[in-house]
């Protein structure tokens, strides 16, 4: 009977063992998952894991680029060929959801005309990060991220000032939708950029309004282009051109279709060269003295 006894209530100790793997841990927790940077108060980014940026295009070099607000703005540049000194820059400004990496031969075909050029990821885009080394998700940025990728045009600017073959003081900025508003806003304060190339901007862009930039451009030469299908462009480069100041130099391509931004240039060919061939090298030639 004892005998009986006994092997009941081992089985039912082994059993009890099983059932509660704690039981064996006696004096020990277990560490919770980590909070993942989302939920941890970061604002939305996530920790870079640091992988090395892929190769830049032939001709180009990566650098990463400081802002004011401690960002890393992630960057191509191309020198001028020929080791040209003092030449003529040209900033590239990406629309939203793309990167520096949108512009196709773009780069190539104005380093091919004696320009040097870079081309950057704005902050929420590509390999561009934040004060802690964080890409930032597109969708977490607010009006007033839009309004500090100024310090990531002025960051590319202040790069180039760093480059014995390029005069920083005759820079222009070609940029796309979200990237032709800052060009425009960052032209209105800037007078070291001599030409605006603004393709599909908008009046009203998460926050970002060229209009009122327009009476700093004064009288530099400004290259508006958009489709009239792309209506809200269209409106726009109809009262850009309105808001210039008299006697300003504008040139206003409107097309058919409703292509947008950078897509522009594939949807329209020839259009690369009517920017470089017919408006750049007439306003902001490497060849030659600079303007005064």
């Amino acid at each position: 009977m004892r005998l009986t006894a006994w092997l009941i209530l081992s089985l039912l100790a082994v059993l009890v063992s099983a059932s509660c793997p704690q039981a064996k841990q006696t004096g020990r927790t277990t560490a919770p998952a980590p909070t993942p940077a989302s939920q941890a108060g970061t604002g939305g980014a996530t920790e870079v894991t640091s992988p090395p940026p892929p190769p830049a295009p032939v001709g180009a070099q990566f650098a990463w680029l400081p802002t004011s607000d401690r960002y890393r703005v992630a960057a191509w540049f191309w020198p001028a060929t020929g080791n040209e000194k003092s030449a003529p820059a040209v900033i590239l400004l990406h629309q939203r959801a793309k990167d520096k990496s949108s512009w196709g031969d773009m780069p190539g075909k104005l380093v091919a005309e004696g320009y040097a050029v870079i081309a950057i990821d704005l902050r929420g885009h590509g390999q561009t990060v934040d004060a802690q080394g964080r890409s930032v998700p597109l969708d977490a940025l607010r009006d007033s991220d839009y309004q500090a990728m100024l310090n990531d045009v002025a960051a590319a600017h202040a790069y180039l000032a760093t480059q014995k073959t390029v005069d920083a003081t005759r820079v222009a900025i070609i940029g796309a939708s979200i990237g032709a508003n800052l060009a425009l806003m960052y032209a209105g304060s800037d007078r070291r950029v001599r030409a605006v190339v603004a393709l599909s901007p908008g009046l009203d862009y998460r926050s970002l309004k060229p209009l009122p930039a327009m009476p700093g451009l004064d009288k530099r030469p400004l290259f508006l282009a958009a489709s009239k299908g792309d209506k809200a462009s269209y409106d726009a480069i109809l009262a850009l051109q309105q808001a210039a100041v008299k006697d300003a130099p504008v040139t206003m391509r409107a097309f058919e279709g409703q292509a947008h931004g950078t897509d522009l240039l594939r949807a329209q060919p020839g259009l690369d060269s009517t920017i470089i061939d017919g408006f750049l090298l007439n306003y902001l030639s490497p060849h030659g003295p600079p303007p005064t």
